[in-house]
């Protein structure tokens, strides 16, 4: 830990000597904490020692960009090394959210750096205000006209990795499982919700635009993105309880039967290919826990291979069905669960002869 002791050290050097000559009282707290540093040993003195974490966040409290620049770093370090008591949390996220309202582009992306290694660190916010609090910093700045692109982008990247540890934290204290089934059909293991959106934080873009018609994405506010990237999250990846999927899966029911009905909104490809995709996500997670739905998902699926649809539309579908009859786990799973009960539709039997259907009149059409 003498690395750690090391750059605290020159930290509180750097603070002292910037806060000279304007903050005479951050300079003499900086060279007070200094010589109380070197009479501890280890992180755990550091958080019981309330004199390091206060210089740090009277640094903070005057709102100088250079100051604050060197407050938020050196808090990041010592959360990171777990030398902060938890009773110091809502101190933290009160000059969080006070830094979120300065215009300074560096000030702004340490904040947010700041805010998401609280929720990687022991002070991960449990009570709901907390929780609320330490969501909204990184709202406010995806949504502050001040925001530039970046602080913009890593707001949205912070806010969906924070709900990702909080399902994380959530499926540990609940024990709920971590299996999920990949889309070759393989169950594999993941460590976490978080180490998932991670991984798939490159594809946000991907996974929302449709290739020539971005009306919808152009329309949406910077959250209305944010929380469409959310709902593809959480329904693909968030080990979630039974209440979760069953209030998912009844949106999305509703969905699919609309998307084909009504005009506007609920017509645009954007959402039509979100609701297909979650669908889709439902049955291969949860077709054994949610028979009911995922057995109207399914029929919805088959019949609107004979409905007079745009032919991007008839095309995923007919790419969904497939993927089910390809992928032989999901493909077992939906005969047990289906065909081989006597009182649910055979639902394996009436994808293939939809497919079928299809292939027919297609070799009709060119006959």
């Amino acid at each position: 830990m003498s690395a750690l002791m090391a750059v605290l050290e020159s930290d509180l050097r750097a603070l002292s000597a910037e806060a000279r000559r304007r903050y005479p009282a951050i300079k003499d707290g900086a060279e007070h904490a200094i010589l109380k540093l070197r009479s501890l040993s280890s992180p755990s003195e550091i958080s019981q020692n309330e004199d390091i974490l206060r210089i740090f966040l009277m640094a903070c409290e005057v709102k100088a960009t250079k100051l604050s620049v060197i407050g938020l770093s050196s808090l990041q370090k010592l959360i990171s090394h777990g030398a902060v008591a938890s009773s110091a949390l809502k101190e933290i996220l009160s000059i969080l959210k006070e830094h979120a309202d300065m215009t300074d582009e560096t000030v702004q992306l340490k904040t947010l750096q700041t805010l998401l290694i609280v929720f990687q660190s022991h002070l991960l916010p449990e009570d709901k205000d907390d929780v609320a609090q330490a969501l909204v910093i990184s709202l406010r700045l995806l949504e502050s006209n001040r925001s530039s692109d970046s602080v913009r982008n890593t707001a949205a990247a912070t806010f969906r990795q924070a709900v990702a540890l909080i399902f994380d934290h959530v499926a540990h204290a609940e024990s709920l499982p971590a299996g999920k089934v990949s889309f070759s059909g393989r169950i594999y293991r993941s460590n976490s919700v978080s180490g998932d959106v991670s991984r798939n934080m490159h594809n946000t873009e991907e996974s929302i635009a449709v290739p020539g018609d971005p009306i919808m994405r152009e329309n949406l506010t910077e959250a209305g993105k944010l929380g469409i990237c959310l709902l593809e999250d959480l329904t693909a990846l968030a080990a979630g309880g039974s209440v979760l999927r069953h209030q998912i899966s009844s949106l999305l029911m509703t969905s699919v039967r609309t998307n084909i009905e009504l005009e506007g909104e609920a017509g645009e490809p954007s959402f039509r290919r979100l609701v297909l995709r979650s669908v889709t996500h439902i049955i291969r997670l949860y077709s054994s826990s949610l028979i009911t739905e995922c057995e109207v998902f399914l029929s919805m699926l088959v019949k609107a291979t004979t409905l007079d649809l745009p032919l991007w539309h008839q095309i995923l579908v007919l790419e969904i069905l497939r993927g089910f009859c390809v992928e032989v786990r999901t493909l077992s799973v939906l005969f047990q669960n289906f065909d081989m009960n006597p009182g649910n539709t055979n639902v394996v039997e009436n994808m293939v002869k939809a497919l079928a259907g299809v292939v027919s009149s297609v070799q009709a059409y060119f006959c």
